[in-house]
């Protein structure tokens, strides 16, 4: 009977050491799961950076206004010169002062960055969050 007492103690620390090392290898493998996503998720942002530089510094300023601090939706108009009223507040970004402005759009929302919520023949895009914090922290 003491033998039996013995096989069952060590089989329950044997249990409780394996239990142990899974939860810790999964606990830091997940970590390093997400240093490696957050890394190339930056460095796809920097190449974003690198393909249109203008809009996005223009997005970063457009963030920081204080007043602006929950816009989260812009419209695409080709000039400035077109009269556009919205039931709240959004930004505005134009064709003429943004080379290839609808390509670089296209781009952003292939990448998840924003999501085309227009409604009407006037494109509207929505930003993610992630994006407005990389978009901050550039």
């Amino acid at each position: 009977m003491e033998s039996w007492g013995t096989h069952f103690l060590t089989f329950l620390f044997g249990a409780a050491i394996g239990a142990a090392g899974n939860y810790l290898a999964l606990k830091y493998t997940d970590r390093r799961r997400e240093s490696e996503e957050s890394k190339k998720e930056k460095n796809t942002f920097k190449k974003i950076i690198g393909q249109m530089p203008e809009l996005i510094a223009e997005m970063k300023a457009d963030f920081l206004r204080k007043e602006n601090s929950l816009v989260r939706e812009f419209f695409v108009l080709p000039h400035d010169k077109i009269p556009c009223n919205s039931e709240k507040p959004r930004f505005f970004y134009y064709e003429n002062e943004h080379q290839d402005l609808k390509n670089k759009i296209e781009i952003l929302e292939n990448r998840g960055y924003i999501i085309d919520v227009s409604n009407s023949n006037t494109p509207i895009y929505r930003l993610t969050e992630e994006f407005g914090d990389l978009v901050l922290h550039s």
